[in-house]
């Protein structure tokens, strides 16, 4: 009774507190950084006053020791020495709550550790987006920077409150171990030393993140390097020097094309691979929390709480720790020519994009002319766009399968060793790979890589040279058009063939693998175009595609 009084009290007061925290935030119109910063500094003298508390109780327990001495010497057999020895004990640690804290933070530290405080490693994130995007405004950039200044501080508000729920778990173990003590018919020994043991976890909180990130990271590439220095050869940042050639020079305002507005609608939303890293960075954070809380409640009840509950939360907030190296990984499985992490290269190399004829845009041509120049205009940046999006959907699907550790084996094809879960990492590897994964298709029909795209009329005769470039121009049109389609249908095939793991009864393996192998047939309708002629034999009346 006495225990749940004191666990009750604490508990009920930080509630309270942090209730007056919120409302007063809420009224002021604060931003999520304004709350959290506001919450930490009103609750800084929160240690202090636990540890006055404590010390209240160590009087109270000193004075119930005096007096259990005396019922001791007055009938040794209804109350035993150890009682009121406890209590003094107890009444002692109480006192000096400091050095038991300092105990546990050694206990599970070492005192050895030298790592980076968690809550200082989100102090820059608004000033490295600015870096990688160079794009800002009121663009996705601009907001999801701003989402990021304004929740940097989330990770020591994290860091707060786990240091006061370490000060609380070993306020409880004390009184635990006390309680073991006296009737230990009633109260376990592991009670007592699990929230010590774990209260010291929440005080040493960097090394235990340091040792669930090393767990599954193993000293690979870390969140920095994934984003300031992964990113850095790639299309995905906005410079003269690194961009994609197709997005080179795009437009705002009144003169741009609708490329223009495809490579605008890539680089201005460019941050979202630096974000999504920051977003799994603070679930790392919180996983890595609910797992000590989880391994308490496992100890103290292994019944309720198996020991898979805390051991998943661990793995899965290493994960989150480690996503940089997880894509990583994952990536250069299915392409391990890629030196660069994040390497964004095109689907089909060396594509060749001609006419027989010249191709002058914006003058006063015809409709094969407008249908020429618009794919010309779109078919590079829709390209760029596309190998993007799939990037970021490869790092979700990852994100997802992570999350998916956490649950038990009862979510069938969504549990942590199901069919969808498997499939999620698979196709979330690939489409990090999206580029190298359509070349092999590519190849494993053709024997190369090269879409064939210059058209050549095998019979002219009575065509006078403006209508034969007239039709060059439809047809590279055509050819473009199924390129970009064949692309969209790949990746839409990727995705249908996960549906059909996770169970969902409207996709089915056929549709799935249609798409992919119908995509890689629409990238090379040239060579497809040659291979049937030559199947017919009417290569001498047909088109003939090359480069």
């Amino acid at each position: 009774m006495k225990k749940e009084l004191f666990s009750r009290l604490v508990y009920g007061f930080l509630t309270v507190f942090a209730s007056f925290l919120f409302v007063e935030a809420a009224f002021a119109q604060a931003g999520v950084d304004d709350i959290a910063e506001n919450i930490t500094d009103s609750a800084s003298s929160l240690p202090g006053l636990i540890t006055a508390f404590f010390y209240l109780l160590g009087l109270w327990l000193g004075y119930q020791a005096i007096m259990r001495m005396i019922d001791h010497v007055s009938n040794p057999n209804q109350t035993p020495l150890r009682v009121p020895v406890m209590r003094f004990l107890a009444g002692g640690a109480l006192f000096s709550a400091p050095i038991v804290f300092e105990s546990m933070y050694e206990t599970i530290d070492g005192g050895l550790f030298t790592g980076v405080n968690p809550g200082d490693l989100f102090n820059n994130m608004s000033a490295l987006f600015g870096a990688v995007t160079g794009v800002m405004g009121n663009n996705i950039n601009g907001l999801l920077t701003n989402i990021a200044a304004q929740t940097e501080l989330l990770p020591g508000l994290v860091t707060a409150v786990a240091y006061l729920l370490g000060l609380i778990m070993g306020g409880i173990g004390i009184m635990k171990v006390k309680d073991h003590v006296e009737d230990p018919t009633r109260t376990t020994m592991k009670e007592g030393v699990i929230n010590l043991l774990v209260g010291g976890g929440m005080f040493a909180l960097p090394a235990v993140f340091e040792a669930m990130y090393n767990t599954i990271g193993g000293g690979g590439i870390g969140v920095w390097e994934f984003i300031a220095g992964g990113l850095s050869g790639t299309s995905f940042i906005f410079s003269g020097e690194t961009i994609s050639p197709e997005c080179l020079g795009a437009l705002f305002g009144p003169a741009a094309t609708v490329g223009d507005v495809i490579c605008n609608a890539w680089l201005t939303s460019s941050a979202v691979p630096a974000f999504l890293s920051a977003l799994s960075y603070m679930l790392g954070l919180v996983f890595g929390v609910w797992a000590l809380v989880k391994i308490k409640n496992h100890v103290i009840n292994p019944q309720q709480t198996s020991l898979w509950d805390g051991v998943s939360r661990l793995l899965a907030g290493g994960s989150f720790f480690a996503l940089p190296t997880i894509v990583s990984a994952l990536q250069l499985t299915f392409a391990p020519v890629t030196a660069v992490p994040l390497q964004a290269t095109r689907f089909i190399s060396n594509t060749t994009f001609r006419a027989d004829g010249t191709l002058v845009c914006g003058g006063a041509g015809g409709l094969d002319d407008a249908l020429a120049c618009f794919m010309d205009d779109i078919l590079g940046p829709g390209h760029v766009t596309l190998n993007f999006f799939s990037f970021v959907a490869g790092m979700i699907f990852i994100m997802i399968g992570i999350s998916r550790l956490v649950k038990t084996a009862q979510e069938g094809a969504r549990g942590p060793g199901g069919r969808g879960t498997i499939a999620t990492f698979m196709i979330g590897g690939i489409l990090l790979s999206a580029t190298t994964i359509l070349r092999a298709f590519s190849a494993t029909f053709f024997g190369n890589n090269i879409t064939f795209t210059f058209a050549n009329l095998a019979y002219t005769a009575g065509m006078t040279v403006a209508e034969t470039d007239a039709v060059y121009h439809v047809i590279g049109a055509v050819l473009k058009f199924m390129i970009l389609i064949g692309m969209i249908s790949f990746v839409r095939g990727l995705f249908i063939m996960r549906d059909v793991a996770e169970g969902n009864q409207q996709a089915s393996l056929m549709s799935g693998m249609t798409h992919i192998l119908g995509g890689a047939l629409a990238v090379n309708l040239g060579p497809l175009l040659n291979a049937v002629q030559e199947t017919l034999g009417v290569t001498a009346f047909g088109v003939v595609f090359g480069v």
